[in-house]
């Protein structure tokens, strides 16, 4: 498993799928999260620019966009 960290990032809706969003970090190149819910629960688009944390374990969340 790869190590997320638990930052608080930025980043792009790569895309939406069953159990929220994947997340393309802006922070660090290359890395696309497993899919992570939005705390706000309000609908998201791919493409919309996001804030968001995953820890180590791939659980995380979509804290607000931007």
């Amino acid at each position: 498993m790869q190590n997320y960290g638990a930052a608080i990032e930025r980043g792009i809706i790569a895309e939406a799928c069953e159990g929220g969003y994947k997340v393309q970090s802006f922070t660090r190149d290359g890395i696309v999260t497993p899919a992570i819910p939005s705390v706000s629960g309000a609908p998201l688009k791919v493409g919309d620019r996001v804030y968001f944390f995953v820890f180590d374990d791939g659980h995380g969340a979509i804290l607000a966009a931007f």
